[in-house]
């Protein structure tokens, strides 16, 4: 920033602010950069350094205010414009710091600092090529600048350059070995490193976690939130939004027994979301830890006096571990969010599973492992919108080749994981199997500078680009891209996770190459589960020979696809119910060697946990037919929501979902949902005479009907239809109330 020398009292000032600043004396440097105002109030420095330190102290506001004050004073200041956009990126609007950048950087194309930011705010937009290009401009002007190196190598891994970006970050590394982001992303990088074995995760993690375990925080007084009798299990995350978590998070926190456990909610994101508002019902309570100083977050998740604190990000994003090494609870797990080790003592116990992690995996981890007798975690679908699991356009359909003559192989993975062996891979199917097309879903696939280098990787790999169909990635697609997919491939080394369980759940078989390594064997767990272990590959030829097999014949890959469904919600992957309550007896466990848990008994009665209260399966019944009755349909759209995160799927929300449509003149879809309850519930006969009168009333052939009941049980429709149209009191099997009424 240039000098405006005004009066030696105020460059002393402005020196002194800077100096407090770089020693962490925010408050003092906060002061001298306000003397330094009123000493010179037509400089731009004192406002930069109250607006930096401001920020460095989590006060947005008085940072912004501060930013807005140097500007109206210096109107497009550089330093100045790119502060306040980092202000604005801190308190989440990405647009508005955009706009500013942009601005920026076309106005001063040589200030290094609105260059960066401006990378960081088009990643975070997931717009990496523009990223790419704006990091390399930072680079033309500071070459060895760690934080724009590595801010490069984010860049590079998003586009497909996975193995360039890891030497990029070695070498920020290098330069900046106390760094914690550097550090935290060099190891979520080298899990795309080809060569990358489970020792060398561990090893680097080792080697950071000691960094990190000599860092000093400043004592400050505490609260702490009096024990529960209950287990009280913390949840500490950077990704309390609709992020891959959320698909095998809120499924387990909306099934724990709340007889035994309390769930607080740890988010260290100010991003919040309709998924964040959904995880935040089922806590008992949500914490925003976002912007705050190390120090008063650790100071703040000690008060929470948890039991059992869950690491639920690894050395990904904003690191949850960067406040558990100093060890915030008497148990502490990691789970989910990074497939390596911590290399922290810290955190005792890691949850994993026994395909993911075999017998002899043990030496690759500082953590005890705790294995799952199923996959590593259980999955529901949708979980931003779940009653669209009930829609035509969610249900599998028959084998695109069947329509179109040929196979179609597909990816719908990140970009950052298209390695060049996965690549390589891709390129012997296709060539093993002429006249197949490839399909590629990912982010940035509608602009060049993400499609072009890409289908040039292709092309290197041996690939025919004309046989490629490249679509961007758009929320609204998530599953229904699957209907043009014949056949899926994993990626390698790192492979699918929550994209495997979508993939699967949508009927397509998942070819995978399984390492010795957890993150080269995510999706492993989850085709076992299904009953397609044989899907999973030890060698880059058995991928090969196993995806060429799947295509040779489309009639069974036809059944295969229509039994999938079927399959997988019957599978372990769905078993949310098991998987908590052997999640529930591991804490239990860990947290009966710390203090006496064993007066907390299960709860026999089932219900939801949602707002802060139980609600008891009857109350819900109950409530349902009430709604029903009144025709409360937002109301009660709400409530089936809430269970939805509980039961992914449940006859009573089929039902309800059935009736709503029914009341509303929707009869074929009215239809259709109670054929589901029926499918979710098929030995509840009350269901069946509606289904008969129903079909009747549309002019539809009821013999099924009648060929089910005669099969299952021996009864004959005619005398079933003898009996009536039954209410929705009897349905829902609350028949005194309605004798009552």
């Amino acid at each position: 920033m240039k000098k405006v020398a005004i009066n030696p009292k105020a460059d002393r000032c402005i020196k002194q602010a800077e100096t407090s600043h770089y020693a962490g004396r925010f408050e003092e440097a906060i002061a001298h950069a306000e003397k330094a105002r009123k000493l010179a109030p037509h400089m731009a420095k004192p406002y930069y350094w109250a607006a930096f330190s401001s920020l460095e102290l989590h006060r947005l506001d008085d940072a912004y205010r501060f930013a807005q004050e140097g500007l109206a004073a210096h109107p497009g200041q550089p330093d100045i414009a790119s502060m306040c956009a980092r202000i604005l990126v801190a308190m989440g609007k990405l647009e508005d710091a955009r706009t500013m950048l942009r601005d920026c950087v076309a106005s001063h194309p040589q200030c290094l600092e609105a260059w960066a930011n401006y990378a960081i705010v088009l990643n975070k937009l997931g717009e990496h090529a523009e990223a790419k290009q704006a990091s390399l401009k930072a680079i033309e002007i500071a070459p060895d600048h760690p934080a724009i190196l590595a801010n490069y190598a984010n860049d590079l891994k998003n586009t497909g350059f996975a193995e360039d970006a890891i030497q990029v970050l070695r070498r920020a590394a290098a330069t900046a070995p106390t760094n914690k982001s550097i550090r935290s992303n060099l190891l979520f990088m080298l899990l795309f490193g080809e060569k990358t074995s489970a020792q060398d995760l561990l090893a680097e993690a080792s080697r950071y976690a000691q960094v990190l375990a000599r860092e000093r925080l400043p004592a400050l007084p505490m609260q702490p939130r009096p024990r529960s009798d209950r287990i009280r299990i913390g949840i500490l995350s950077n990704d309390l939004y609709k992020h891959a978590c959320a698909y095998f998070l809120i499924p387990l926190i909306a099934n724990l027994d709340r007889a035994r456990f309390e769930v607080v909610a740890l988010s260290l994101h100010a991003y919040h979301d309709n998924v964040t508002h959904k995880i935040s019902i089922y806590c008992d309570r949500f914490v925003s830890l976002a912007n705050k100083p190390d120090g008063e977050i650790v100071k703040l998740i000690r008060e929470e006096n948890v039991d059992v604190l869950i690491d639920l990000g690894g050395y990904t994003g904003s690191s949850p571990l960067h406040y558990m090494v100093h060890g915030l609870a008497p148990v502490q797990l990691t789970w989910l969010g990074y497939p390596g080790s911590t290399g922290m003592p810290a955190v005792q116990h890691r949850v994993t599973d026994w395909i993911g992690d075999p017998a002899g995996a043990e030496p690759n981890y500082t953590e005890n492992l705790l294995r799952a007798p199923g996959p590593f975690a259980v999955y529901h679908p949708l979980v931003g919108n779940p009653l669209t699991v009930y829609q035509s356009d969610y249900q599998v359909r028959e084998t695109p080749a069947l329509r179109n003559g040929f196979i179609t192989f597909g990816s719908c993975n990140n970009i950052g994981k298209l390695t060049d062996r996965t690549l390589r891979m891709w390129s012997a199917v296709l060539a093993r199997c002429p006249g197949s097309r490839l399909l590629v879903e990912a982010a940035g696939l509608d602009t060049d500078e993400v499609k072009v280098p890409l289908l040039e990787r292709m092309a290197q790999a041996g690939i025919d680009t004309q046989r490629v169909t490249c679509i961007p990635r758009e929320g609204k697609n998530q599953y229904l891209t699957y209907h043009d997919i014949d056949i899926a491939l994993d990626t390698s080394p790192v492979t699918g996770g929550t994209t495997t369980c979508d993939t699967l759940w949508m009927g397509v078989p998942v070819v995978s190459l399984a390492g010795p390594a957890f993150h080269t064997r995510v999706s492993a767990p989850f085709l076992h589960a299904v009953g397609l272990g044989g899907l999973v590959c030890e060698t880059e030829q058995a991928y090969v020979e196993m995806a060429a097999q799947l295509a040779a014949d489309v009639e069974q890959l036809n059944a295969l696809r229509l039994s999938l469904r079927h399959r997988f919600e019957k599978s372990a992957i769905a078993d949310v119910a098991g998987f908590t309550r052997w999640f529930e007896d591991q804490a239990a466990h860990l947290v009966s060697q710390h203090r006496d848990v064993s007066h907390l008994k299960p709860r026999t009665q089932d219900g939801v946990f949602c707002n802060g209260a139980w609600h008891s399966m009857e109350e819900l019944v109950l409530t349902i037919g009430l709604l029903l009755q009144e025709g409360r349909h937002i109301e009660l759209n709400s409530l089936l929501e809430n269970m939805s995160a509980k039961w992914s799927k449940h006859w009573l929300i089929a039902f309800a979902l059935g009736e709503m449509a029914q009341r509303e003149g929707r009869y074929d879809r009215a239809l259709e949902l109670l054929m589901e309850a029926v499918n979710l519930r098929p030995y509840h006969l009350p269901l069946y005479r509606l289904l008969s009168v129903r079909m009747r009333e549309g002019g539809h052939d009821t013999s099924p009907v009648a060929d089910i009941l005669q099969q299952q049980f021996g009864l004959d429709l005619a005398l079933l239809d003898s009996q009536g149209k039954p209410s929705t009191y009897e349905i829902l099997g609350i028949q005194v109330l309605e004798e009552a009424a």
